[in-house]
């Protein structure tokens, strides 16, 4: 392949030391067996070699040029000889009994193994935290072994009428648990009795203080970022199938709902690929990389099939063959356009990208369905949201980017054709090594920080402060920011274009995620983004923001308190 990927030295740093390069694997070898990996499994459908040529040559060209990157779990397991049993799946809610923990314990292992996040239910069992407990210490003694290609990450969920809810919640105030993150299921009845202080009961007859309550999940928020809050009834409601296979819990970011046993294959686009030499964006670029990286992720769903670790795994990939594009850069894109993360204009231009991927990768899922089949979801009509114009329900209102016109033929084409390869096709998750390996700022967040970036945000950066300054004088100008941990009050013209992660106001942070996945969200999923606060944010600070947040329409937030972990990245 004349295609060559190189990553920055600290990306490699992060391949060798998370293992997506195999032992003593070369960056020609991993991305050789990367792409062939995608790209030989287009057989399946006896693809012609005229066929399938343009699709390898802009997988590969893409890849190469950092225009997109597969997920980590796939780039780690894709064509490696000691992975040869894998999945190539980004995440999954692992299908088990925690009742008995033998089984379970083989069961969760197996995945574990696989690399992917795990989501656990565990609203079924009496004692949640005891539970996590287990199973966290489970992922440490299989750290301990050595033996893994990433951090074992986990999420634990369970609903709010749980009669041990107030246990769950402080579970992490109280326990060791570094090895999930948890969240509150919340549905609409609870939220309205804390708007309206009116008494709550929970699954055992007893009632509870709803506003004292959420003032806990605030109060051990504040104090270490968990527990998050999910509502997984609005999930569901945007889940196509949800008549037939519901979501249960969320994998450790909370980006998608899943059902027990139910992956998903990741991909991310680089935004700030797109940005052309005069700061204009390429759209038709984002629509070729949107249909090349949506045919390839559904090679990866294919050449998963038989690397599950539970059969259920592989029944649910046959039925809905889920994919989830995310995208990473924005914040580079909106240095490089001079636009305020806070703005409206900000704000709308990452609505526009979204909808336009949304739109985008579902016109090339269609085309894939005409040419490998339907996902099975297709042939049952009851129960089955897209004969009801889930499609134009969800979108119609259209964006910039795409009108109601074009989502009314793609709608009506479905519903007359059954046309469709994947159940869906867009989620937000964080991209944390993968943004990395691309050299850019993580999914739709703002820079965290005046120092540490990636790669390429660190040239956006400077190119951006050389734009006003002479060299010497950016140089002092970083060295200061650097010192100060703030751009701000540098004498930077636009200097709110630089603002970093806890300098944005909560409200904008906000603003940002319901854009995206609000009450008219451009996602099919949703979005994993922290809402940053200021060390000296207040209890009751958080407590406002799960409450907008959840009046906005969104199905899951998170925030984090600056300085409440000793280990909080330094990287963006």
């Amino acid at each position: 392949m004349n295609a060559k990927f190189s990553p920055s030295s600290y990306a490699l740093q992060v391949m060798r030391k998370g293992k997506i390069l195999g032992p003593e694997e070369s960056l020609d070898d991993f991305f050789d067996r990367v792409v062939s990996t995608i790209v030989k499994i287009e057989s399946t459908w006896d693809y012609s070699s005229k066929e399938s040529s343009p699709f390898s040559d802009a997988f590969s060209d893409y890849f190469a040029q950092k225009v997109f990157s597969l997920g980590t779990p796939t780039l780690t397991n894709a064509g490696r000889k000691d992975h040869t049993q894998s999945a190539l799946s980004s995440c999954v809610v692992i299908p088990v009994d925690l009742s008995n923990k033998k089984e379970a314990r083989e069961k969760i292992v197996s995945y574990y193994r696989q690399n992917m996040g795990s989501g656990f239910d565990l609203t079924p069992y009496e004692n949640p935290v005891d539970l996590l407990e287990w199973i966290n210490q489970l992922s440490m003694e299989e750290t301990a072994t050595g033996t893994y290609d990433r951090y074992i990450g986990n999420m634990g969920s369970i609903h709010v009428t749980h009669p041990k809810i107030r246990d769950f919640i402080q579970a992490k105030k109280d326990h060791h648990i570094p090895h999930f993150n948890i969240s509150v299921d919340v549905t609409e009845e609870f939220m309205q009795a804390v708007a309206n202080s009116t008494e709550f009961t929970l699954r055992d007859g007893s009632t509870i203080d709803e506003r004292e309550l959420m003032q806990l999940m605030a109060e051990c928020a504040w104090t270490n970022g968990d527990p998050g809050i999910v509502s997984l009834d609005r999930m569901n409601q945007d889940n196509p199938v949800a008549d037939l296979i519901p979501y249960t819990s969320t994998p450790p970011c909370s980006e998608m709902g899943l059902s027990p046993g139910e992956t998903c294959q990741f991909g991310y686009l680089n935004i700030a690929s797109m940005l052309q030499a005069d700061g204009t964006f390429d759209w038709q670029k984002l629509e070729h990389a949107t249909q090349v990286l949506t045919r390839a992720l559904d090679n990866a769903v294919e050449a998963s099939m038989d690397g599950f670790p539970d059969p259920v795994s592989k029944e649910i990939a046959l039925f809905k063959r889920k994919i989830g594009i995310g995208i990473c850069g924005v914040a580079d894109t909106l240095i490089r356009m001079g636009l305020p993360y806070e703005s409206t204009e900000a704000q709308q231009l990452v609505r526009n990208i979204l909808s336009f991927i949304n739109y985008t990768s579902k016109v090339e899922s269609v085309e894939l369905a005409r040419r490998r089949g339907s996902c099975e979801a297709m042939a049952v009509t009851t129960g089955n949201k897209y004969y009801s114009n889930f499609l134009l329900e969800r979108h119609g209102n259209g964006t910039d980017a795409v009108s109601r016109e074009k989502w009314q033929q793609l709608n009506d084409s479905i519903i007359s054709n059954k046309h469709l390869r994947n159940i869906l096709t867009t989620a937000l998750p964080p991209t944390g090594r993968a943004s990395i390996l691309l050299g850019v700022t993580s999914s739709i967040e703002p820079i965290f920080a005046a120092s540490g970036w990636n790669e390429d945000t660190a040239k956006v950066i400077t190119n951006f402060l050389q734009q006003q300054f002479s060299p010497e004088e950016t140089t002092q100008i970083l060295k200061k920011a650097q010192e100060q941990n703030s751009f701000q009050g540098l004498g930077i013209k636009n200097e709110t274009v630089l603002k970093i992660a806890k300098e944005i106001s909560p409200l904008h942070h906000l603003k940002m995620m319901e854009v995206i996945a609000g009450h008219n969200g451009v996602c099919d999923e949703t979005v994993s983004k922290t809402v940053n606060l200021a060390h000296d944010s207040t209890v009751e600070d958080v407590y406002d923001i799960f409450i907008r947040a959840y009046q906005s329409g969104l199905k899951n937030i998170s925030i984090y308190r600056d300085k409440t972990h000793s280990n909080q990245p330094q990287k963006l």
